[in-house]
C-alpha cells in the first residue's frame, strides 16, 4: 500500500516543476522577444535603380525620438533591429543631395521582421550667392610688391588723371611735378637723377632697356615707380647703374 500511493506524489511533483519551468520560460522569454523587431530593406534613386549607399535610415515615433537606425551599404541595403513597445511609428530615409522620404506609419508584432523598400528622389542642393572679391591682376600684385620694397610709386589712380592730358611719356612725367628726376626737351636725351646727374635706365614691364628711352604711349602706363641707385641695383643688377624708372603697362583686368 505504502508503494502505491507513492507513485501519484511523483507524478504530482513532476507536475509542479514544468510549470514552474513554463512560468519561468514564459518570464525570459517576452523581454526578448520585444528585441526581435527587426526592420530590412534596401533603398534605391527613382528612376534609374541604382542603389543609394550611405544613406541614414530610421525608425521614428510619434514624438521623433528614434527608436532604431542605421546606413545602408553600398548595395542600398539596411537592417537593423527596433523595440517599438506596441507603439506606431515611421521609417525615415535621408541623404545629403537626395529628397527626405517618411513612410506612413507602421505598427508591428514584437516577433516581426518588416521589409520596406525605398525609392527615393535625386534633388539639387541649394546654396547662397556668395560676393567674393576678384582675382588681382598681375599689375596689381606687382603693385603690391613695388609697396612693400619701399619704392617711390606712381599709383595708378594718379596716373589715370595725368595720361589723359598727356602727349607723351614726357609730359606724363612732368605733370607729377616730381623733383627726384629730369626729363630732357630733346627726344635724342635721357632721363637723369637729379641727385646724381646720370641716365636713369628705363625698366618696361620687368625688362631693363638700353639707350634712349623708347616712346611709351602715356594711355598704356598703368603705374610707375623712381628707384634710386641702391633700391635698382638689388633688383636689376648693373644693368641700373644710376637707378631707374620701372613702368607696367595696362592688361586686361586691370582696374585703371
Amino acid at each position: 500500500m505504502h508503494l502505491q500511493n507513492a507513485k501519484p506524489t511523483a507524478t504530482a511533483n513532476v507536475t509542479k516543476v514544468s510549470l514552474a519551468v513554463a512560468v519561468l520560460w514564459a518570464m525570459l522569454w517576452r523581454p526578448l522577444c520585444v528585441q526581435a523587431q527587426v526592420l530590412r530593406g534596401y533603398a534605391k534613386l527613382a528612376g534609374d535603380e541604382r542603389p543609394l549607399d550611405q544613406a541614414r535610415v530610421m525608425a521614428l515615433r510619434r514624438d521623433g525620438r528614434s527608436i532604431g537606425s542605421t546606413v545602408t551599404d553600398e548595395n542600398g541595403r539596411f537592417q537593423f533591429r527596433i523595440n517599438a513597445g506596441g507603439q506606431p511609428f515611421a521609417i525615415s530615409i535621408t541623404r545629403i543631395g537626395m529628397q527626405p522620404t517618411l513612410s506612413e506609419e507602421i505598427s508591428i508584432a514584437i516577433t516581426d521582421t518588416l521589409d520596406v523598400n525605398f525609392s527615393v528622389v535625386e534633388t539639387g542642393i541649394r546654396t547662397d550667392t556668395v560676393r567674393v572679391k576678384s582675382t588681382p591682376s598681375l599689375n596689381d600684385l606687382r603693385l603690391v610688391e613695388a609697396r612693400r620694397r619701399g619704392w617711390r610709386i606712381f599709383p595708378p589712380v594718379d596716373v589715370e588723371k595725368l595720361r589723359e592730358r598727356s602727349n607723351s611719356f614726357e609730359d606724363l612725367l612732368r605733370s607729377t611735378g616730381y623733383p627726384g628726376f629730369v626729363v630732357p626737351s630733346r627726344r635724342d636725351d635721357c632721363i637723369r637723377s637729379t641727385r646724381y646727374n646720370r641716365c636713369l635706365t628705363i625698366v618696361l614691364d620687368g625688362v631693363p632697356l638700353s639707350g634712349s628711352y623708347p616712346n611709351i604711349n602715356p594711355r598704356d602706363v598703368y603705374f610707375f615707380a623712381l628707384l634710386g641707385k641702391t633700391e635698382a641695383a638689388v633688383q636689376f643688377g648693373d644693368r641700373t647703374p644710376w637707378g631707374a624708372i620701372v613702368i607696367y603697362t595696362r592688361a586686361s583686368g586691370d582696374k585703371y
